[in-house]
This record gives structure tokens, sequence and C-alpha cells, in this order.
């Protein structure tokens, strides 16, 4: 046969080379043909090799010729570039731009994309999960948004920045800053996300008659200090009994103290309007922009308070409840630094 003519004289160097090369490749077809290589370089016959590496003949007669051809080249593999991709770079940069702006801004009439309607807009022709699969290589998931209160105050701007100097003075020692906030105490539960074996949703218990008591509560800004007590009633009473509280709790101390609320009626009573000008001296209001909850800092700590405590558990008595929700916030109150922690968190 021709093949029986390839004769392969090989240096020493090269069958070093070439058999460090089969010792370290994690590629079978680059140990084979080395293998084959230095076979023909010892005087192995095409058959004895073939029978050696466990492949057929034309392999082994394949394998040599390429190496008398093009040296040690050609035991590397090409790599096949395989079909031309439907989505290119440039579709990629189209997806990417198209996502980053609301389908009625660019003449659609529709509100949300989705990878079907990506696909045809861009007149893409690959299936949806093809477009689902660059999304989440250009850094795009799926997800539910959160609603943004928008404030119809018209001064929102200046009080927000007014807001930011209260802090930055109460984090220079010229005064006490605290954020107050009121929550309800239900025994309804409040639901949010919670594992659950797959195909098994979790159920949660739920009174007959809805009960309810009410928290109110304020930190301190610099120190994380938790001022709170619960009322039956979420009235000015409570509101007024909260207020005496911080001042108590800074009774040894000449700064003013700022409170942060929001417009809640119970806070622009005549009678907390008559606390003040007693203690005006030492304690002031300050009145957030109308519907603006993410200014006010409690919020995240209310937050924390219901994924603790009442989200998805029913507590079959309001004493039982109670009992939890003081004994949360006692520990809660102990660790300032929980609070600054959610105070700084965005």
């Amino acid at each position: 046969m021709a093949s029986q003519g390839i004769v392969l004289d090989l240096p020493r160097w090269v069958r070093r080379r070439l058999n460090r090369l089969s010792r370290s490749t994690p590629n079978k077809t680059v140990f084979r043909r080395c293998q084959i290589v230095l076979q023909a370089a010892a005087g192995e016959s095409p058959s004895a090799s073939a029978a050696a590496m466990a492949c057929s003949l034309s392999t082994v007669n394949r394998t040599r010729k390429a190496f008398r051809e093009r040296g040690e080249a050609s035991l590397i593999p090409k790599v096949s570039p395989g079909r031309p991709r439907k989505v290119t770079p440039a579709h990629e940069q189209a997806l990417d731009r198209a996502l980053a702006q609301e389908p009625r801004e660019v003449g659609q009439d529709f509100s949300n994309w989705t990878a079907q309607n990506l696909a045809h807009s861009l007149k893409l022709a690959v299936h949806a999960t093809t477009v689902l699969r660059h999304l989440w290589r250009l850094g795009w998931c799926w997800g539910r948004p959160v609603r943004r209160v928008a404030s119809p105050d018209p001064r929102y701007r200046p009080k927000a920045k007014y807001l930011r100097r209260l802090e930055r003075a109460a984090q220079r020692g010229v005064h006490h800053l605290y954020y107050e906030d009121e929550f309800d105490i239900a025994l309804l539960p409040t639901l949010s996300g919670r594992w659950m074996r797959i195909g098994q949703q979790h159920r949660v218990d739920t009174p007959g008659q809805n009960q309810k008591q009410y928290g109110f509560g304020a930190a301190n800004f610099v120190t994380g200090q938790l001022v709170w007590l619960t009322w039956p009633n979420k009235n000015n009473v409570g509101f007024r009994h909260l207020l005496k509280a911080i001042l108590e709790q800074q009774v040894h101390d000449s700064r003013k103290i700022v409170v942060v609320v929001d417009n809640y009626r119970i806070h622009k009573t005549q009678a907390v309007k008559q606390l003040l000008a007693r203690v005006r001296d030492r304690l002031r209001l300050y009145f957030l922009p109308t519907y603006s909850p993410q200014l006010n800092l409690m919020e995240r700590v209310w937050r924390h308070f219901r994924r603790n405590v009442t989200d998805n558990f029913y507590f079959k008595t309001m004493r039982c409840l109670l009992q939890a929700v003081k004994a949360f916030l006692s520990k809660l109150a102990m660790t300032p630094d929980v609070i600054l922690s959610l105070f700084s968190s965005a």
C-alpha cells in the first residue's frame, strides 16, 4: 500500500516535545495523533498502530500523511466555526437599547417587552428562548417592579434638600434628629416571599375577625437609639406619649431635638401643638413632603419588623402577637447598629 511508504524520521528533541504534549493535553484527539506519530517514528506498522490506538487504519494513515506535510500544526484539530450567528453583536446592541426604553416611547402599541415582541420588533428570525439567552448575557433579568409614589408637593425638592441638611447637621452634633412613624399591629398576617416545596403553595391561617393595635416608634439618625410604644388607637395621645419618651431619652442633653414626621393628621392636632409650644426650646417637628414615604427612614425599620414578626405567621390571639412585637422591638432597641444599617441601606 502507498501508506506503507510514509516514513517519519523525527529528531530526539521533537520526540520529547510530542511526548510532553501527549501527556499534558486534555484533548483525546491530540493525544491519539501524538501517539500515532511517535509510533510511526519508532517503526510501528500502520496496522499495529491502529490496533494499539483502537482506531481505523485510515485514521493512522491520514494522521501520518498530515504530519509529514504540515508538521506539528497537524496535531491540533481545527475548530469548526459552525453556523453563522443569527444574533450578531449589532443585534445584541439593538436588544440592549430596546429594553432600556419603554415600548410606547418608541411607537409600539404595547406596554411591556417580551421575548416574542422583541424578536418581532427587531426582525430577528430566532426562537424566543434564544432572545432570552442573549438578554441574560447582556445583564437583563425578569423581575417585578415596585411602585414609585410621585409626591404632588410643589416644594418636594427643597424640602428633601433641607432634610439632607438636617442629617448633616445631626452628624456634626448640632442637634438630635429622629425619624418617626406609626405601624399597624394586626392579627391578619402580612404576606411575603418564603421557601416552599415545589408544587406545594404554603397557606397562612387568617382570623375570623381581624383585631388591631398600633405602634409608635422613632429612631435617632446618628446613634440608632430606638424609642417605641404600643397603643390601642392610632391617635394623637399615643403620638404625644412618644414625643415625651424622646424628650426623656435626651433629658440630660441640651441640644435641640428635631423629629421628622409625615403629614398624618394626628401630628397636627391642637393637643400636639400645645405640647410643642411648651417644649419649643427643646423639640420641634419637621414635616416631610406629602406622599413621600421613601424619605422616612423608619419605613425601613418597620419593613424589617414585618419580615421578622408578622409576615406569613398567624398569631391566634392579640396577646401572643403583642408579646412577639414587644420581644422583637426590645431586642432591636438593644442593637442600634442594626437600625443604622437599615437607615444606610438603599
